[in-house]
Order: C-alpha cells, then sequence, then structure tokens
C-alpha cells in the first residue's frame, strides 16, 4: 500500500470537505440528530469547551474511546494517535524508566528533558508513565503545539492531560479480568457513588497488571525479556456542599516491578571470547577464540578522529547503515542476568545507593514507585461571571534499575583482571553491570480567577508556582566485581533543582458573531540551581568554564542563574457557520528545565574536564525556543455524522539542547589502571523548522457504524547541528547535518479503526460487537545524520464480544500479523575489557515491540 498517496489523498477529501458549506449541514446545530456523534468536552482552555469549538490543534480519545480500543499502555495511546512516538530507548537500556513522548515530531535529546508535559486534571505529574495509571479516565486531551500560556512549563511540544472520571449519584462499579498469551492478566476494579448524600461522593480504583515478555534472553533460555508488573490504586473525593462550590481530591499509588527490558543490539564489530575484535584495523586478521558476536556492519564510513573540528584526521570505522536488520540469533538479545554473591553484595550496600537496598532493584530489572496528590478546588461567583480556582500536587517518583549495559552475552570473555580464577572476590567473566537510580519530587500550585458573563468579553488571570528537585546515581558495578576497585561511599551525583513562578492571562473578545480574537500569554521566571555532587567540588582559579572559584560542601549549591520569558499566544477565531471555524494562531514556548545546567564533570580530574571542554561544554546553557505559527478547520456535516479537524503548523526550534558523550580513561586512585569515565552533558547546538499537518475525522455514516481516521505528516528540517560522538563515527560534520530529518520520530502516520455493533434481537439487552483498528507509523531515524533506520511498522488489533445487562465477555487479538519492526533506536559504544572501541559509536541498540498477543475479558458492572 502506497501510505504517502492515501495520506495526501485523505488530507485533500478533508480539505475540499471543510471547504464545502454543503445544504446538508442543519443551519442550527444545536441538538444532534439520534445516529450523529456525541459532543466531546475537553479543557484545552483550563475551562469545558466543545472540541470543534476550541481554537486549538487537540485530539481526545473519551472513555469509550480506550475501552473498545484497547488502550493500557502509552505504546497502545501511541499507535491511537498520530503524531506522537514514545521512545524508550536510551543509554544502553529500554524500559519505564525512561519514556519520553515525542510530539510533532518534537524529540527531546536529552534524557532529563521534557518537551511534552504531562497532567492529571490540569495538575502536573513527574513522569508520563503516570499517565497510564489511571483506570478508567473520562479522557485523555492530546494538546498540540506550545500550550506555555495555560499550562507552563515543558509544554514546548504540547501537553497531555488525563481528565478523571467524577463518581455516580449513585452507588456502583466494575469489575474486570483479563487473560492473554505470555501471562498476560490484568484485573481492574471500581467502586463509587456518595459517602453523604450530594455533598462527598467517592470513586476508588485498583488495578493489577503483568505479562511475561515476548523475547527469550539468548544468555539465559529460561528467562524472558520485557517481563511487566504493575499495581496501582487511586482514590477521587468530591466535595460540594453548595451549588457554587467544589473541592476535587484525587490521589494514586503504584508500584512497577520489572524483568530486564526487551531489547537488542546489532554491533559493527565482531567480538570473540578471547577478548579479540577482528574488524578493527590494527587487530585485523584475528580470528581466534569463539565467535560470541557477529559483526553486522553493511558499510564503512569515513569519520574523524574526535569529531570536533573537520581538519582532524579521517578513520575509516564499520557502521550499520540503511534500515537495521534483524536481530542475529542466538547472539541477540542476549543479556547477562547472572545474580552471584559478588552482585548481590553490592547491591545490598545502602553507601552505594540513591534508593535503599530495600526498595531498589534485588536484580537485573526495574523497580519503580510513584506517588501523586493534588487537591483542586472551584468557588463559582455566578453573579459576577468570576470562577475562582487553586490546584495544588504533589509528586514523588523513584526509579531503580540494574541493567546489563553491554547488551551481548560475553560470559565467555576471560577477566583479565583474574584471568585464573584465583581471586575469589572478583568474577573469572568479563561483564559491565550498571544500576541506575534516581528521584524526583515536585510541588506546584496554582491559582486564577476566570470571568464569562456570555457577553463579548471573557478572560482569565492567575499565578502559578513549580518547584522540582530530583537526585540520581550511577553505579558502576563493573569497577567492583570485575576489576576489585573500591567504590568511594557518598560518589553520588549531583542533585538538581528548579523553582519555576508565572504569571498568566487570556482575554477574549468577540467583536460579531462571527469574529474572535483571543490573546493569551504567560511571564515566566525560571530559577536554576547547580550543586555539587557527593564528594564535594573544588574549583581553581582562572578555570577554563568561566566559574568562581572556591570550596563547595558536598550536595550543596553553588551556583544559581535565572531565566525570564514573556510566552504569547494570539488567535483568530473565525465561525464561518454554526457547524464550521476556522482559526488561525501564533505562539512561542520555552524549555527550561533540569539540564540547563551541565555539572557532572566538575568534580572530575584534569582529564575528565579537558575531555568536557574538548565536546564544547559549558556549564550554562540556553533555554530552547519555539516559534509556532498553525492554521485550523474544524466542522461538522451530514447533520452530525460527520466530524473533521485539520490543521497545518509551522515552528522554528532554536537553541536546541543535544546531548554529548565520550568515554575516555581516566585513573583511579586506588587499586586500578584504567578506569572509563563517561564524559557527558549538553550544548545548545541545535536549529531545526518543524511543519506539518493533522488530520482527524469522526463518522457515522449509519446508526450502528463508527468510523475513525487521523493522520499526521510532521516534517523536519535541520538547519544546525553539532555532535562530536556523531560526526566521529558517520563524518557528517556541522554544515553537512543541514536538511536532514529529526531522529526518533515518524515524518507520516496514520490510525484507522471501525467499530459495528447490534443489539441481539432474541437477547434482552443483549449486543455484539466487533472493532478493528490499524496503526502506522513511518521510519525513525537513529540520529541527525540520517544514515541508519529502522523501518515503518504496521500494527493490527482487532476485538469483538458481546454483553448482556451488566456483563460483557470479549476476545481480543493486538498485533494480530505480529509485526516484529522494532518501536525505537539509539546508538551506542560497545563494551569490551580493554575498551578499544569504546570511544566510538559502534552499535545500534533497538527497543523491541510486543508480539501478537491474544486474550479474553470479562466485566460485571454493578
Amino acid at each position: 500500500m502506497n501510505f504517502r498517496a492515501f495520506f495526501v489523498a485523505a488530507i485533500s477529501a478533508a480539505a475540499m470537505l471543510l471547504q464545502a458549506q454543503t445544504k446538508a449541514v442543519a443551519a442550527d446545530s444545536g441538538a444532534e440528530n439520534a445516529g450523529g456523534l456525541e459532543e466531546i468536552v475537553v479543557t484545552a482552555r483550563k475551562k469545558s469547551e466543545d472540541i470543534l469549538k476550541t481554537p486549538v490543534s487537540v485530539s481526545a480519545l473519551t472513555s469509550e474511546d480506550i475501552q473498545v480500543r484497547g488502550i493500557v499502555t502509552l505504546n497502545d495511546l501511541a499507535n491511537s494517535t498520530p503524531g506522537i512516538n514514545i521512545n524508550t530507548v536510551n543509554s544502553g537500556r529500554s524500559d519505564r524508566s525512561f519514556q519520553s513522548i515525542s510530539l510533532r515530531g518534537f524529540t527531546p535529546s536529552v534524557t532529563a528533558s521534557t518537551l511534552t508535559a504531562s497532567f492529571i486534571d490540569g495538575v502536573p505529574v513527574s513522569s508520563p508513565t503516570a499517565l497510564n495509571s489511571i483506570t478508567d479516565p473520562e479522557r485523555i486531551e492530546i494538546l498540540k503545539g506550545p500550550q506555555s500560556a495555560y499550562f507552563g512549563r515543558n509544554t514546548f511540544a504540547g501537553a497531555v492531560n488525563v481528565v478523571n472520571k467524577l463518581p455516580g449519584k449513585e452507588f456502583g462499579g466494575d469489575v474486570s479480568a483479563v487473560a492473554g498469551t505470555r501471562k498476560n492478566t490484568d484485573f481492574k476494579l471500581s467502586l463509587e457513588g456518595p459517602l453523604f448524600g450530594d455533598w462527598l461522593s467517592f470513586r476508588l480504583t485498583g488495578r493489577s497488571y503483568g505479562k511475561n515478555g515476548s523475547y527469550l534472553n539468548g544468555a539465559n533460555n529460561s528467562q524472558t525479556l520485557g517481563d511487566q508488573s504493575t499495581n496501582t490504586g487511586t482514590l477521587l473525593l468530591v466535595l460540594k456542599p453548595t451549588e457554587n462550590f467544589s473541592a476535587k481530591f484525587f490521589g494514586l499509588l503504584t508500584h512497577d516491578d520489572d524483568g530486564p527490558s526487551a531489547q537488542g543490539m546489532l554491533s559493527a564489530y565482531e567480538l570473540r571470547a578471547n577478548n579479540g575484535v577482528t574488524n578493527i584495523p590494527a587487530l585485523s586478521g584475528n580470528s581466534l577464540g569463539t565467535l560470541i558476536l557477529p559483526s553486522a556492519s553493511n558499510c564503512t564510513l569515513n569519520g574523524y578522529a574526535s569529531g570536533n573540528s573537520a581538519a582532524e584526521a579521517r578513520v575509516i570505522r564499520p557502521f550499520v547503515c540503511g534500515a537495521v536488520p534483524s536481530l542475529i540469533a542466538p547472539y541477540s538479545p542476549a543479556q547477562n542476568t547472572v545474580q552471584d554473591s559478588l552482585l548481590r553484595s553490592v547491591l545490598a550496600d545502602p553507601a552505594y545507593r540513591v534508593i535503599s537496598p530495600s526498595d531498589g532493584a534485588k536484580g537485573y530489572g526495574l523497580v519503580r514507585g510513584y506517588a501523586h496528590l493534588h487537591l483542586n478546588l472551584d468557588y463559582e461567583l455566578p453573579e459576577l461571571g468570576l470562577t475562582l480556582s487553586s490546584l495544588t500536587g504533589l509528586n514523588d517518583e523513584y526509579f531503580s534499575e540494574l541493567a546489563d549495559l553491554d547488551n551481548y552475552d560475553n560470559s565467555l570473555i576471560r577477566n583479565p583482571a583474574n584471568p585464573t580464577g584465583a581471586n575469589i572476590n572478583l568474577r573469572t567473566s568479563w561483564d559491565f553491570p550498571f544500576v541506575v537510580e534516581g528521584r524526583r519530587r515536585d510541588f506546584s500550585q496554582e491559582l486564577r480567577a476566570a470571568y464569562d458573563q456570555k457577553g463579548a468579553f471573557s478572560g482569565l488571570i492567575g499565578y502559578s508556582h513549580l518547584l522540582t528537585k530530583t537526585s540520581g546515581d550511577l553505579v558502576n558495578v563493573n569497577s567492583q566485581i570485575i576489576n576489585g576497585a573500591p567504590r568511594i561511599a557518598s560518589t553520588t551525583n549531583a542533585p538538581a533543582k528548579v523553582v519555576t513562578d508565572g504569571v498568566f492571562f487570556s482575554a477574549n473578545y468577540r467583536f460579531t458573531d462571527q469574529f474572535k480574537l483571543s490573546a493569551e500569554g504567560r511571564y515566566q521566571a525560571d530559577k536554576v540551581y547547580g550543586y555539587t555532587g557527593g564528594l564535594g567540588l573544588t574549583i581553581a582559579a582562572n578555570n577554563q568554564f568561566g566559574l568562581t572559584s572556591g570550596t563547595f560542601a558536598p550536595l550543596t549549591n553553588f551556583l544559581s542563574k535565572k531565566y525570564t520569558n514573556f510566552l504569547p499566544r494570539v488567535i483568530f477565531q473565525w465561525d464561518v457557520n454554526p457547524d464550521m471555524m476556522a482559526y488561525a494562531s501564533y505562539s512561542k514556548g520555552v524549555n527550561v528545565g533540569i539540564s540547563s545546567f551541565n555539572t557532572s564533570f566538575l568534580a572530575g580530574s584534569s582529564v575528565v574536564a579537558a575531555a568536557a571542554a574538548a565536546l564544547g561544554l559549558k556549564v550554562t546553557l540556553d533555554p530552547e525556543k519555539i516559534t509556532n505559527y498553525e492554521l485550523g478547520f474544524k466542522a461538522k456535516f451530514l447533520d452530525g455524522r460527520l466530524r473533521a479537524q485539520l490543521a497545518f503548523y509551522r515552528a522554528n526550534w532554536d537553541d536546541q539542547l543535544n546531548n554529548r558523550s565520550a568515554f575516555v580513561q581516566d585513573f583511579c586512585a586506588v587499586g586500578c589502571t584504567n578506569n572509563i569515565q563517561i564524559v557527558t552533558g549538553v550544548a545548545n547546538s541545535g536549529e531545526a523548522v518543524v511543519q506539518g499537518i493533522e488530520l482527524d475525522v469522526l463518522a457515522a455514516p449509519v446508526n450502528d457504524l463508527r468510523i475513525n481516521f487521523a493522520a499526521a505528516m510532521n516534517d523536519s528540517n535541520i538547519h544546525k547541528f553539532s555532535d562530536p560522538g556523531t560526526s566521529k563515527y558517520s563524518g557528517v560534520i556541522d554544515s553537512g547535518f543541514s536538511g536532514h530529518q529529526l531522529p526518533a520520530t515518524s515524518k507520516y502516520s496514520m490510525n484507522l479503526g471501525a467499530q459495528y455493533g447490534r443489539p441481539i434481537a432474541s437477547v434482552k439487552d443483549g449486543s455484539w460487537f466487533v472493532r478493528g483498528d490499524v496503526s502506522w507509523k513511518d521510519k525513525q531515524y537513529l540520529d541527525a545524520a540520517n544514515l541508519t533506520w529502522i523501518n515503518s511498522r504496521t500494527q493490527v488489533n482487532v476485538r469483538g464480544g458481546f454483553s448482556k445487562g451488566a456483563l460483557s465477555l470479549e476476545a481480543f487479538a493486538n498485533n494480530l500479523f505480529n509485526d516484529k519492526n522494532y518501536v525505537g533506536l539509539f546508538s551506542n559504544t560497545p563494551l569490551v575489557p580493554n575498551f578499544a572501541i569504546s570511544a566510538t559509536l559502534g552499535y545500534v541498540n533497538v527497543a523491541l515491540p510486543e508480539l501478537r498477543t491474544v486474550g479474553v475479558k470479562a466485566t460485571y458492572k454493578f
């Protein structure tokens, strides 16, 4: 199927529909036809509005959509929404500790950066994964384009807001159970109803979800990769003592316990059990020892010695070019997950951990806990047309993961530090396990007053505060169980802190029945704090980073900087007729966050400092900026049986933040001779133009048939980019990146779903339905060089079932045709005992999809 031709044809057809003011549209559409589509209400502008009357590009999935499409995870949400990619692979691991939302092609290059923010009931949450923990929400709203005026920090590319379902007026609930292949289970329970008449009501939910992974571990065939387990509980209390006042308290607790992640690797270098690497020029011809990892290289690239300058010497290196091929079984996926006494002793020592050993990972895999609380207060003064609101939120999240960062079975490689096995305190084989841990806490407060007297003018004004604190650490288990190098206690990485205060407003004026102008804006002040690590910090006079000299105690603040920005959005709205509207908007956004400082390399040796300077790293950074222009059309036709949204946008992305890293050989203080350090940081090294078209159509051509179609073209054009790591292997440098596409996102994507159901004539209160969904996403590039990519993938989900009264049964098959194409990719450096090839990107890390899953679901409502 020619998807691009199909995409263009669909866009053209929708444009003609939107331009035609057909007589089939009723002059007054205040009421829908019996067979029409129900109105979808969203809160994209902090008030309830019909989605077709909201001059913002927004997609919404209702509670019914979520249920019938079987949306359970963030990846399910992305499949149902063109223009969204979920990236989970980074730094040698692919799991739920790192889930980054790429919206409209805006892919954050920095792990700690968030370009698409997440909210529950309009209150910010610290992790997009928390969105999965809401059991049966009222709807999910996906707001596209900068949303700074209303939603504040980190809404650079857009926002995802999950809206809770309010309790019913009568006691009731439902219970459901799912059983599927690979031990897929999902048990849900919800209870709701009044506690004290109409004054106080509640909604309580619980969920226990688990599954085995789709792939066997090549290094341990009794283990699957991709196991996941989640337990979640939520409580919503709604207090309404008077007609004009309401209070909503929501609390969420969730705990994840996952196994090793579903990922694989394709190395450009062949590795053998005698520690040999066969396709490095200096070692060519070395074919001794058992093959443990074949080369997947299909090209050689004329790269640079270090990638910092085009004047450097050129070096020919192997790589994986073009579409990433299939994994080479049984060599990948393979992870060493042996948990011997040496490993257990390191994990049990709290001096090495950010998260206590009792709460953190006790073996390979991920453990995470998340707590969220918020309180929303609303007080209406109808005689004045005012609504006063307060939103208060708390988040506390931690994750702890033990990962096999080398990503191949190296159990046959002898440990150079213990080749004979005489030292019982060291492993005999070489390995590279790493513990990655982090914690994030934040507090938010928003106060606002909204005015709306149903006249020509409406508006709001408000204040917001957001405090974010993070801490984390990398525990190099390899240095202890392989090299015998003692880890000095309290070498914790530097924590981070950002305080954001903002004043925002909206003024809307309707000049005539057809024309309306909205002026919005936020004055935002971000103060970023830099901290020392666990060993403290001494900054020498006349240092190369321009910092004030001095000696600073461990984990203390030694630097701060304040960023101030005004972020406007202006919207011109034209109501063509009661059923059709068009809008044009101009908006700006800014991304100031945890990654605005580089401090990790400051506590290193002179070797580390020199490597950071060679990478072009600075301590303070400029915030990323976006200027967005958008045209949109929204309409309904055929007496409400057809609803369509169409948006065109163009955005300039300036001062883009990009990761830079290098492996350098330093010297340990005690006990070893070759301590490999990862020097990493962020630089303002990119500019790009991102533009696209988005289409969303809902149709009910007959009473029993519902069709949804959505498509997006998210194009990008790099104007400026610089990354020594990419230039070093690829040979593409500076202006050579110009014209390329941004990585880790799909240019084209679409989703098509159809559902048909009828009552069962012979069964009282009986009905049946069948549904099919097709999701297609275009290829994704590895990096800005655009030399390597993963192919497009098509996922087909089908389900069907019947219900009688309160009981319903259904069967489903997800990924029906078992599409095995990868869902994400990341470049990395091969790890070998002498680190001979670890200074260059030499392998591709791929995230593996969940394979075909078949199951049944039973639901009972009471």
